[in-house]
Parts: C-alpha cells; sequence; structure tokens
C-alpha cells in the first residue's frame, strides 16, 4: 500500500485523496441550537463526519445521532419520495408517487372529510423539527380547524405556562443553592432552563452535573427512576 492509498484510507482530506473537508449544521435534534458538522467528502459522497471545532455549540463534539448522520443520509430504507398504500392497512404494500400526485391526494381527501364531517374533525400536529410549524398553523386556520397542536405541550411551552400561572412570570431553579434535587425523568440537567441559568463548557454532553456548584453538586438526589442511579 503506497503513502495515497493509506492517505486514502485514512480519509485525509487533500489534492492527493480528493476528499474535500465541508461544513454544515445537524439539524436530527434541535432547530435552534444547531451543532456543527465537518463532512469528509469524496465523489460527492460523505465518508466520514466529525464535530466542527469552532463551532460554539458543540466545540467539536457530536452525540451518538450527529456522528450517525452517514447512516441517516445513506440508509437504505430511508424515505425518499412519497409512498401510497395500495394493499389492506397494516400490510405494508406501498407504492412510489410523485409530490404532486401525493398533495392532491391529501387535499382531496382533506376537502372530503371537512364536507363530510366539518374542519373541526381534523386535528393538525406538528412536532419535531419546528420549521414546518407557522405553515401547518396556518393551514389549520385556513382549513377553519381550531384543532393545531404540538410537542410543545408537553415540553417547554408547558413549563412556562406553569411558571407563569404560578409566579406570574417565567423562571427558573435555582439549582445552584438547593440541597436536594428531586428530579423525575431520564435527561432532567437536558432542560432548557438549567442550560441557560449554567453555562455548559465545551465538549460536555447533555446529563453531567458540571453546571452545579455548591451543595447542588454532592447532594443531588434522584428518585423514582433507576436508570439514573
Amino acid at each position: 500500500m503506497d503513502k495515497r492509498e493509506r492517505m486514502t484510507r485514512g480519509k485525509i482530506p487533500g489534492s492527493e485523496t480528493g476528499i474535500q473537508v465541508r461544513k454544515s449544521v445537524c439539524t436530527i435534534c434541535d432547530p435552534v441550537t444547531q451543532c456543527g458538522l465537518d463532512c469528509y467528502v469524496k465523489d460527492g459522497r460523505v465518508i466520514k463526519v466529525e464535530g466542527t471545532l469552532e463551532n460554539p455549540q458543540n466545540a467539536g463534539t457530536l452525540c451518538g445521532k450527529g456522528a450517525a448522520q452517514r447512516q441517516w443520509v445513506y440508509h437504505e430504507d430511508r424515505l425518499r419520495t412519497p409512498l401510497k398504500r395500495v394493499g389492506p392497512r397494516g400490510s405494508g404494500q406501498m407504492v412510489p408517487i410523485s409530490w404532486t400526485e401525493a398533495l392532491d391526494t391529501v387535499a382531496q381527501n382533506l376537502q372530503t372529510i371537512k364536507a363530510e364531517s366539518g374542519p373541526e374533525s381534523v386535528v393538525f400536529y406538528c412536532g419535531y423539527p419546528k420549521h414546518p410549524r407557522p405553515f401547518l398553523q396556518r393551514l389549520a386556520m385556513l382549513y377553519g380547524s381550531p384543532n393545531y397542536c404540538t410537542e410543545s405541550s408537553a415540553c417547554a411551552t408547558a413549563a412556562g405556562m406553569a411558571w407563569r400561572s404560578i409566579y406570574g412570570q417565567g423562571t427558573s431553579p435555582d439549582l445552584t443553592n438547593t440541597k436536594c434535587v428531586f428530579a423525575l425523568g431520564r435527561n432532567p440537567f437536558h432542560a432548557g432552563t438549567t442550560q441557560s441559568r449554567h453555562r455548559r463548557r465545551p465538549g460536555a454532553g447533555h446529563g453531567e452535573l458540571h453546571h452545579l456548584r455548591g451543595p447542588a453538586r454532592s447532594r443531588v438526589r434522584v428518585a423514582l427512576d433507576p436508570g439514573l442511579r
């Protein structure tokens, strides 16, 4: 194996290998605080992914989802076109169709349901990513349905409404001075209120207690969830 072959096998960028590093961002989880990606590209295909060192969000690190970008992009089961069911429900018999046919089919079905049962019979729901939310809400309003929902009802919006209803304004826990933290859930320190008050050090993973100081760091108590012990 000569030097060029070793460099190519090692995925080292340069003119000898034809590998380029192109900057991108990961959009798998949070559409606001996106982690930077260094994508190693050869012949138009991503062959390696690393975190961008100069990106302030992830400082060169990546979580398991970010590191799996290649599998996410190139997996054989990834949907690349709309599919139409041609067999019984649950049979998995699907055929690919064009976007024009898919949108026309959805529009026709929505109009049929509206005529038969009224616009209130349809619920418009949007989860992650959050980018389509304004467009889906506008569609729901134009359709005449008040049933517009998002996953925020079980996320930060619900927490913010609780703070405002109790204290009259948004606030956050005083973790620095607390002596005991009673946590329910598998990743309590990933909450936005915690991260906004206590800056994460570069490269830290979610769930670490590095942002706690004083008595809170040594007296954290986790209950009702063996996964956190």
